[in-house]
């Protein structure tokens, strides 16, 4: 597609690239909020490894074979679908969830708090990283269900599922060549990124050497790779 659109940057927007960040974003939050059969018929069946494969030639990433290792070893112990989810919602709650000692915090402020050995650890109550985010969800035209969902805005399922709606903002804007909206979807994403940047890159890399199940690791080793070309761009 070409494209007679300009913005800030000073280079064209890439269509592909933020194609395969919405879809890198949005598949990532998949995994991160409760698996379901869908996800784990996605990993059985391989369709989850190619459309990441899919995402990051889209991205301008080489999807090394070291990335994809674990696929192997899942499709050896040839599991059912429910076995996967079992096995999927098994390692969430070891890694993200246990009542007791999760191994690795999936909110923003939690996880940053551990990180960074904060004196004074967020609350419920003064979880900025989450305030901000749910007045940037707000700023969309968006809101969290509660009925359905009790967790912080600063979740990294929910910020991902938002940074993908942010990158199919654009791409819409783009395609219908409409200068304004991609302008305004630019800045609520440069509004909104840093919740993303400053802690997306540890938390998958504390994925990757987890060792918990098959899938988290590579989920992990994928992510690190990809925040490592987003964090690039980014910095641009």
């Amino acid at each position: 597609m070409t494209s007679t659109l300009s913005s800030n940057h000073e280079e064209q927007p890439d269509f592909s690239y933020l194609l395969g960040c919405a879809d890198f974003f949005r598949l990532t939050s998949m995994f991160l909020l409760n698996p379901s059969e869908e996800l784990a018929q996605g990993v059985l069946g391989g369709s989850v490894f190619e459309d990441m494969r899919s995402i990051f030639e889209d991205a301008g990433i080489d999807p090394l074979p070291a990335m994809f290792e674990h696929e192997d070893q899942i499709r050896r112990r040839n599991p059912t679908a429910k076995e996967m989810q079992a096995e999927l919602r098994r390692d969430y709650t070891e890694l993200f969830t246990h009542p007791k000692r999760p191994l690795i915090a999936i909110t923003e402020m939690r996880f940053r708090d551990e990180r960074d050995h904060a004196d004074i650890p967020s609350t419920p109550f003064l979880n900025e990283a989450a305030l901000h985010a749910e007045s940037c969800y707000r700023a969309a035209g968006l809101s969290l269900a509660r009925d359905r969902s009790r967790e912080p805005g600063d979740h990294l399922a929910i910020e991902s599922a938002f940074m993908a709606y942010l990158h199919t903002r654009l791409i819409e804007a783009l395609d219908q060549d409409n200068l304004d909206e991609y302008r305004q979807w630019e800045k609520a994403l440069q509004e909104f990124e840093p919740h993303v940047t400053c802690w997306a890159s540890d938390f998958f890399s504390a994925c990757a050497e987890s060792g918990c199940g098959a899938v988290y690791p590579w989920l992990g080793k994928v992510g690190v790779a990809f925040m490592e070309r987003y964090l690039s761009d980014c910095a641009q």
